[in-house]
């Protein structure tokens, strides 16, 4: 759809509102062809919104943050705390013993 619209400043207007909705929240006032391409990619944007919050937790507010900053978690940090998880998981499962085919086994004859 960027394809299609007619000069630089339709695509400028849609390349702002597919990244403020994106990345901001925002909804954009748009008219005519920017509208109808904006809209075309509306779910596709959702979807991606909804990824990041589920992956995340968070909800997406607008608020800007400084890139250079960071981000509050260190990924590493918490996939090795996952990691940590899965084994405690892991140590909780009991341990079944190894039946002995001929001298663990119902037989179904009663003495």
């Amino acid at each position: 759809m960027f394809n299609e619209l007619e000069n630089d400043k339709d695509k400028l207007s849609f390349i702002k509102a597919v990244l403020d909705k994106q990345f901001l929240g925002e909804e954009p006032e748009l008219k005519g062809m920017v509208k109808f391409a904006y809209v075309s990619q509306l779910h596709s944007i959702e979807k991606q919104i909804k990824g990041w919050q589920d992956a995340t937790g968070q909800e997406l507010t607008g608020a800007y943050t400084d890139p250079l900053q960071g981000c509050l978690v260190d990924p590493l940090q918490q996939l090795k705390e996952e990691e940590k998880e899965e084994e405690k998981e892991e140590e909780k499962e009991e341990v079944k013993p190894i039946l002995h085919w001929n001298r663990d086994l119902p037989t179904g004859i009663k003495d």
